[in-house]
Protein backbone atom coordinates (compact mmCIF):
# COMPACT_ATOMS: atom_id res chain seq x y z
CA UNK A 1 0.00 0.00 0.00
CA UNK A 2 1.34 3.67 -0.94
CA UNK A 3 2.35 5.92 1.89
CA UNK A 4 -1.03 7.74 2.74
CA UNK A 5 0.96 11.08 3.86
CA UNK A 6 2.63 11.92 0.81
CA UNK A 7 0.13 12.63 -1.82
CA UNK A 8 -1.54 14.99 0.30
CA UNK A 9 1.65 17.10 1.25
CA UNK A 10 2.24 17.13 -2.42
CA UNK A 11 -0.83 18.86 -3.40
CA UNK A 12 -0.86 20.81 0.01
CA UNK A 13 2.86 22.26 -1.28
CA UNK A 14 1.57 22.20 -5.05
CA UNK A 15 -0.79 24.93 -3.84
CA UNK A 16 1.69 26.88 -1.90
CA UNK A 17 3.60 27.41 -4.48
CA UNK A 18 1.30 27.90 -6.86
CA UNK A 19 0.32 30.70 -4.57
CA UNK A 20 3.49 31.46 -4.17
CA UNK A 21 3.81 32.16 -7.93
CA UNK A 22 0.90 33.77 -8.12
CA UNK A 23 2.00 36.24 -5.60
CA UNK A 24 5.61 36.64 -6.79
CA UNK A 25 4.38 37.46 -9.99
CA UNK A 26 1.34 40.06 -8.93
CA UNK A 27 4.17 41.48 -6.65
CA UNK A 28 6.41 42.00 -9.79
CA UNK A 29 3.47 43.82 -12.15
CA UNK A 30 2.95 47.55 -12.20
CA UNK A 31 -1.09 46.38 -11.76
CA UNK A 32 -2.86 46.77 -8.65
CA UNK A 33 -2.59 43.43 -6.64
CA UNK A 34 -5.32 41.57 -7.02
CA UNK A 35 -4.61 38.65 -4.82
CA UNK A 36 -7.86 37.27 -2.89
CA UNK A 37 -9.42 34.87 -5.64
CA UNK A 38 -5.83 33.74 -5.69
CA UNK A 39 -5.63 32.97 -1.47
CA UNK A 40 -9.63 31.53 -1.65
CA UNK A 41 -8.85 29.33 -4.27
CA UNK A 42 -5.16 28.24 -2.27
CA UNK A 43 -7.01 28.50 1.24
CA UNK A 44 -10.05 26.32 -0.47
CA UNK A 45 -7.29 23.46 -1.62
CA UNK A 46 -5.63 23.05 1.88
CA UNK A 47 -8.96 22.43 3.78
CA UNK A 48 -9.60 20.16 1.45
CA UNK A 49 -6.16 18.52 1.68
CA UNK A 50 -6.13 18.77 5.80
CA UNK A 51 -9.41 17.50 6.21
CA UNK A 52 -8.96 14.65 3.65
CA UNK A 53 -5.53 13.67 5.71
CA UNK A 54 -6.87 14.42 9.11
CA UNK A 55 -9.73 11.60 7.89
CA UNK A 56 -7.41 9.27 6.35
CA UNK A 57 -5.11 9.22 9.00
CA UNK A 58 -7.80 8.78 12.03
CA UNK A 59 -8.45 5.74 10.02
CA UNK A 60 -5.57 4.61 9.92
CA UNK A 61 -4.86 5.45 13.59
CA UNK A 62 -8.29 3.55 14.25
CA UNK A 63 -6.98 0.47 12.52
CA UNK A 64 -3.80 0.77 14.47
CA UNK A 65 -5.77 0.69 17.90
CA UNK A 66 -7.44 -2.54 16.47
CA UNK A 67 -5.07 -4.44 14.97
CA UNK A 68 -1.78 -3.33 16.02
CA UNK A 69 1.34 -2.68 13.39
CA UNK A 70 1.03 -1.42 9.96
CA UNK A 71 3.34 -0.44 7.62
CA UNK A 72 2.12 1.70 5.14
CA UNK A 73 3.22 4.99 6.77
CA UNK A 74 6.48 5.04 8.47
CA UNK A 75 7.22 6.48 12.13
CA UNK A 76 9.79 8.73 10.36
CA UNK A 77 7.04 10.40 8.65
CA UNK A 78 4.72 10.83 11.34
CA UNK A 79 7.47 12.26 13.67
CA UNK A 80 8.38 14.76 10.57
CA UNK A 81 4.53 15.88 10.43
CA UNK A 82 4.13 15.89 14.35
CA UNK A 83 7.35 18.02 14.46
CA UNK A 84 6.00 20.15 11.42
CA UNK A 85 2.44 20.80 13.07
CA UNK A 86 4.00 21.85 15.93
CA UNK A 87 5.98 25.25 13.92
CA UNK A 88 2.48 25.24 12.42
CA UNK A 89 0.85 25.81 15.53
CA UNK A 90 3.02 27.13 18.14
CA UNK A 91 6.41 28.18 16.81
CA UNK A 92 6.69 31.70 18.38
CA UNK A 93 9.99 33.94 17.56
CA UNK A 94 10.79 37.07 19.18
CA UNK A 95 10.05 39.87 18.55
CA UNK A 96 12.94 43.12 18.47
CA UNK A 97 11.54 43.73 21.88
CA UNK A 98 11.53 40.04 23.08
CA UNK A 99 7.90 39.61 23.20
CA UNK A 100 6.64 36.32 21.57
CA UNK A 101 4.28 35.74 18.65
CA UNK A 102 2.56 32.87 16.70
CA UNK A 103 1.74 32.78 13.25
CA UNK A 104 -2.19 33.19 13.73
CA UNK A 105 -1.07 35.70 15.85
CA UNK A 106 0.61 37.85 12.84
CA UNK A 107 -2.11 36.94 10.85
CA UNK A 108 -4.94 38.18 13.29
CA UNK A 109 -3.06 41.36 13.69
CA UNK A 110 -2.81 41.57 9.54
CA UNK A 111 -6.11 41.32 9.42
CA UNK A 112 -7.16 44.00 11.89
CA UNK A 113 -4.41 46.66 10.38
CA UNK A 114 -5.74 45.93 6.84
CA UNK A 115 -9.34 46.52 8.03
CA UNK A 116 -8.44 49.76 9.84
CA UNK A 117 -6.57 50.96 6.36
CA UNK A 118 -9.99 50.47 4.36
CA UNK A 119 -12.17 51.78 6.92
CA UNK A 120 -9.70 54.77 7.82
CA UNK A 121 -9.58 55.32 3.22
CA UNK A 122 -13.05 54.87 3.08
CA UNK A 123 -14.27 56.80 6.19
CA UNK A 124 -11.20 60.01 6.29
CA UNK A 125 -7.92 59.47 8.93
CA UNK A 126 -7.54 62.60 9.78
CA UNK A 127 -7.81 62.90 13.57
CA UNK A 128 -8.40 59.25 13.99
CA UNK A 129 -6.07 57.36 16.39
CA UNK A 130 -4.77 53.87 15.89
CA UNK A 131 -2.22 51.31 17.63
CA UNK A 132 1.19 51.06 15.56
CA UNK A 133 2.86 47.43 16.07
CA UNK A 134 6.56 46.70 15.73
CA UNK A 135 8.51 44.93 13.70
CA UNK A 136 10.13 41.60 14.35
CA UNK A 137 13.68 41.59 13.79
CA UNK A 138 15.68 38.69 12.36
CA UNK A 139 17.36 36.55 14.59
CA UNK A 140 20.23 33.90 13.43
Amino acid sequence: MDNLIRPYIYEIGKALGNLGYELCQQANAPEPLNIHGQVKQIVDKLYYNLHNLSADLDTYRFDLIKNGEREDISQKDIETLTVAMRHLLHSSPDTHNGERTTLAGELHKLDYIVSSIYRLMAHGAIGRQEYLFDKITEHE
